[in-house]
């Protein structure tokens, strides 16, 4: 059912601007050539990226086969655009929104407020990643609970990956913070079933 759903929902954002396309350029050669680019440049966006969103999405493929792993997903929000999630995964244990942070260094967080560590000082990050896999769970909840009701409650998740950093120091932030891939892995297989295959 999640995967129905979040499939349709991106079928058709694709359809749509496969339209506009189509209005913008007409149905001859133009038109056919817009939707190639179209689709080249989905193509190569979705291939681009580095090396740790791949290392995740490739150790991610392990997972059963009844579980789902969209990469670069796209969730709508309350203003009628998009947000980009780096890893969606919809298994029993529930909807993981996996957001990778490839950041080189030291990192401390407090209360979703981050910091790096720059020689001896410690300066403001200004775009907290816990903040928005915050933002990402909330926005996905709302969407995915009006489409298919009596889901479970608390039943995403939208932890944040640091598989490079050299050092993670957290406390109090609002989703869970992992350094490395094998912790990410851990809290997803240690968290009880909560779906049904029905609704996977």
């Amino acid at each position: 059912m999640l995967k129905a759903e979040f499939k349709k929902k991106i079928d058709a954002k694709k359809s749509a601007k496969h339209q506009e396309i189509q209005e913008t350029l007409g149905n001859g050669f133009l038109g056919g050539l817009g939707s190639f680019m179209f689709e080249f440049n989905q193509a190569k966006n979705k291939f681009k990226g580095n090396i740790g969103e791949w290392s995740v999405a490739l150790i991610l493929q392990s997972f059963p086969d009844t579980w789902v792993i969209f990469n670069n997903a796209l969730i709508p929000t309350n203003l009628g655009s998009l947000t980009e999630i780096d890893h969606l995964i919809i298994g029993d244990q529930g909807v993981f929104l996996v957001e990778v942070k490839t950041w080189k260094g030291s990192f401390t967080a407090y209360k979703d407020k981050w910091k790096r560590r720059e020689g001896n000082n410690w300066v403001e990050v200004s775009n907290s990643p816990t903040s928005q896999s915050m933002y990402h769970q909330k926005m996905f909840q709302q969407w995915i609970t009006a489409l298919i009701p009596n889901l479970p409650d608390a039943f995403v998740f939208a932890p944040v990956v640091f598989p490079i950093a050299k050092w993670i120091g957290i406390n109090n932030c609002s989703v869970p913070v992992f350094q490395g891939i094998p912790a990410l892995l851990q809290m997803i297989v240690s968290c009880s079933n909560c779906l049904t295959a029905t609704q996977v």
